[in-house]
């Protein structure tokens, strides 16, 4: 069976939280059981763009202190880095996001993945071969694409560049974008997965949803289990969720919860009520052939809000349809062209690009 652990902790105050993470570990076996003394461990957070903490887009800065004192009882060969989205430089978001304060403080090193080795056509970070054990940070978060995205998706980015960018070209095809994530997934498998779920965020995720305060540290070898008690725990079945699904059939990892071993807190306990899903997620349950046809029709379509932009360009830089432009009266949308793959929204650092839906469109509408 599969084993994972939830333990509750309210706050990112620090001796509360290294207290949750260790308990989180040791349930599972402890940090011994994952890490030797002397080796060279690699902690993966997700920290996609430029964001406050409390706006619940990246992992916490406080909750990667955490987990840099649990493992320096091991080791002190600690590595934090991350592959962020689109054209952010990861060093404004180490300055930006308080990493590079933590980093310092904890006396550990930030790396960029500035050296690829590829595998089986991915170019990957070669510093995941380099080191001894991946430690993988997710933040528990929606998404607007994937539903979910926690521990199968956070290894997405070991892969630095624009290649992310040329996966999410494929869709509105999610399952060719699920499936795609779990062959990368596959590739850099973690050897663990400590969950920040204090702070997740629910409805239009991965960075312009609303934080809700979950309240869990969640931990597990099972990448694939972890997301499955996830999507059970903020209300889905978990193998709605084609990531979730596509790897427990690939036998990657467990996602029938019935073999699945859970410590510490039960799933009925942590149940999150009133969690907002994403509005567009029953949309990409249709035939992808079906899909990209209606998309023109259905009342749904993305928007810019001018009081948010600042004109910055990312999102027309990002954009892998090139349907973004700046004009004179401001960004400008082609609805036509757009396939709804949100990397603009994901990307935007003010959170200025949104979904929304239209009792119908009108003519001058972009």
């Amino acid at each position: 069976m599969a084993q994972i652990s939830i333990i509750r902790c309210s706050n990112y105050e620090i001796n509360k939280l290294y207290q949750a993470v260790k308990q989180s570990v040791d349930a599972i076996g402890g940090i011994n059981k994952f890490v030797k003394k002397g080796q060279t461990v690699l902690l993966k957070p997700n920290l996609l763009k430029i964001a406050r903490p409390d706006e619940a887009a990246i992992t916490h800065p406080e909750f990667i202190r955490a987990v840099i004192r649990l493992v320096k009882t091991v080791t002190d060969k600690i590595f934090i880095g991350d592959s962020p989205g689109g054209l952010v430089k990861v060093e404004d978001i180490y300055d930006q996001c308080g990493i590079r304060q933590v980093a310092n403080e904890e006396d550990v090193e930030l790396v960029r993945f500035d050296k690829i080795k590829h595998i089986g056509g991915v170019p990957f970070a070669s510093i995941k071969d380099e080191v001894d054990v991946v430690i993988s940070l997710p933040k528990l978060k929606t998404h607007n694409l994937t539903t979910l995205t926690c521990a199968i998706k956070n290894i997405f980015g070991l892969i630095p560049g624009l290649y992310k960018v040329n996966c999410h070209k494929k869709a509105p095809n999610f399952q060719v974008f699920a499936q795609e994530l779990v062959r990368i997934y596959s590739m850099a498998t973690p050897d663990l997965n400590i969950i920040d779920g204090i702070l997740a965020m629910q409805g239009d995720g991965p960075s312009g949803g609303e934080s809700y305060e979950l309240g869990l540290v969640i931990s597990s070898a099972d990448a694939v289990a972890a997301d499955a008690v996830i999507a059970k725990i903020i209300g889905l079945n978990p193998f709605s969720v084609p990531s979730i699904k596509i790897a427990h059939d690939q036998k990657l990892g467990q996602a029938d919860l019935k073999n699945i071993e859970i410590c510490g807190q039960t799933i009925d306990e942590v149940l999150a009520k009133g969690f907002d899903l994403p509005k567009i997620m029953t949309l990409y349950k249709m035939p992808n052939f079906l899909l990209r046809n209606i998309l023109r029709f259905i009342p749904l379509m993305l928007t810019v809000d001018a009081n948010k932009c600042n004109n910055c360009l990312m999102c027309v830089k990002i954009c892998p349809q090139k349907t973004i432009e700046s004009t004179k009266d401001g960004i400008k949308i082609n609805s036509k062209n757009c396939i709804l793959c949100l990397c603009c929204s994901e990307m935007c650092p003010n959170n200025a690009i949104y979904l929304r839906f239209l009792k119908g469109r009108k003519k001058n509408d972009k």
